[in-house]
């Protein structure tokens, strides 16, 4: 094969222009690219709780849940009512998130036929919820996103109130019926809801202590792959030993 000489100098020129460009970025840093945190819902060996517990997210975050058996749910609350739906407690709060009861009997490891919620974090206010079958809250199957690390109302503190609890509450379950067992998915079938949630609690310290973020939430009843926590990509490269290579090989 021959090359002239005047190819294989502007063949180098372009290398040496192209090395001295920064590189492509990865997608999972590209500017718009959302942030999917995973919260699993129930654990192995049928264990109560959300893994994890406390997710540190930033406005316009997803958080998605994805359930496990064997039937759980996913309740917006108070910091000072664990196991009370935040509508309970703040009547005109209409945009709480609810992800309905979820059964299922997919195992923990599985990653195609897992019941999925999620929900957009629109600012950075605490946001609490809970499970409310049964005695699950009061069990420690509470969690949150943003929960201050440090004064009064910390993810521990929240768990301790809800050992204390009374009663474990599903919405539009009047108050003092005792506690919830659900049967079936309230959102189910192959609809989504959603949700516009601006609203927030009353403060304690600043907005870390509000009882109530922002957030935006939709469901789904069927099964739906996993999805990733994060997305990250790499754009194909010609390296500079190409290039060399080929002007060696004009030159041999």
């Amino acid at each position: 094969m021959y090359f002239s000489r005047t190819a294989i100098v502007s063949a180098l020129a372009g290398l040496s222009c192209a090395q001295s460009m920064p590189p492509a970025p990865a997608a999972s840093g590209m500017a718009g690219m959302v942030m999917m945190h995973v919260v699993q819902v129930g654990g192995p060996n049928g264990s109560l709780a959300f893994y994890p517990n406390n997710v540190q997210a930033e406005p316009g975050d997803m958080v998605q849940f994805q359930f496990h058996p064997k039937n759980h749910s996913v309740v917006q609350a108070t910091f000072d009512k664990p196991c009370t739906p935040i509508q309970n407690v703040m009547p005109n709060m209409t945009t709480a998130f609810f992800s309905g009861f979820m059964p299922t009997n997919a195992s923990f490891e599985a990653k195609k036929e897992v019941l999925t919620y999620t929900i957009r974090v629109t600012d950075k206010k605490p946001i609490w919820f809970y499970c409310s079958q049964a005695k699950h809250c009061q069990a420690g199957m509470v969690g949150a996103i943003n929960a201050p690390t440090t004064g009064a109302k910390t993810m521990e503190a929240f768990i301790a109130l809800a050992a204390k609890a009374t009663e474990n509450i599903t919405p539009g379950q009047a108050p003092g019926s005792g506690g919830s067992t659900g049967t079936s998915p309230t959102n189910g079938g192959n609809s989504t809801g959603s949700s516009s949630g601006g609203s927030s609690g009353g403060s304690n310290g600043g907005s870390r202590g509000g009882s109530g973020g922002g957030a935006a939430g939709g469901a789904s009843g069927t099964s739906s792959s996993t999805l990733p926590q994060s997305t990250s990509g790499a754009i194909s490269t010609i390296s500079a030993q190409s290039f060399v290579g080929i002007a060696a090989a004009a030159f041999a």
